[in-house]
């Protein structure tokens, strides 16, 4: 399972390499994977090769889907990554990113078994908060999610990124998935 450490490692990254995202380059990615850029939100993510990428925006949040299934054709997926890039949080909720990242969590939390205890931590201006989930009440069946919650309270930003599968085929699915979390590029100044 995801460990602390790799929280550490991916915002370690994410906090030095802010401004790499725009670069003629960015790091070289893992084998196996590449990354997909998303320069209206100074971010990168890494997609296994083969899999997918979908995004979209709904007033002012920025959605983006790494999937093993094609979105195009089915209307969604069963094994992949979402992210949800929320500006202005203080304005939309009433709270700090950080609060509303922390409640967030919590909300997961009281609502489906742990299957993983959560944890924080807090790199510069961002404070994540996770863990991984068991999900019962799909109608495609059981799903683990590995849930992170970051807040920029200096920007009014939350990023909300989410790996989930199928709990059949969980362990399988983690081996693409856990890098996809080790690594990833956020600009602390969005």
């Amino acid at each position: 399972m995801h460990s602390t450490r790799f929280i550490w490692l991916a915002l370690f990254l994410v906090f030095l390499s802010a401004q790499i995202v725009f670069a003629t380059e960015l790091p070289p990615a893992p084998k196996g994977y590449s990354w997909v850029r998303c320069d209206e939100t100074k971010s990168a993510f890494l997609k296994p090769n083969g899999w997918f990428f979908k995004k979209g925006k709904k007033g002012d949040t920025w959605g983006y889907f790494i999937s093993k299934e094609k979105i195009d054709q089915s209307g969604s997926f069963t094994t992949g990554l979402t992210v949800n890039i929320i500006p202005n949080i203080p304005r939309k909720k009433d709270m700090l990113p950080t609060e509303y990242a922390a409640a967030f969590i919590q909300t997961g939390i009281n609502n489906r078994k742990v299957v993983k205890e959560p944890w924080q931590n807090d790199m510069g201006p961002f404070h994540a908060y996770g863990v991984v989930l068991h999900n019962t009440d799909n109608k495609g069946g059981d799903f683990i999610t590995h849930e992170l919650a970051i807040g920029n309270d200096t920007t009014g930003t939350m990023y909300l990124i989410t790996f989930e599968a199928p709990a059949a085929s969980w362990n399988a699915a983690w081996q693409l998935g856990e890098p996809m979390l080790q690594r990833f590029l956020i600009d602390s100044d969005i």
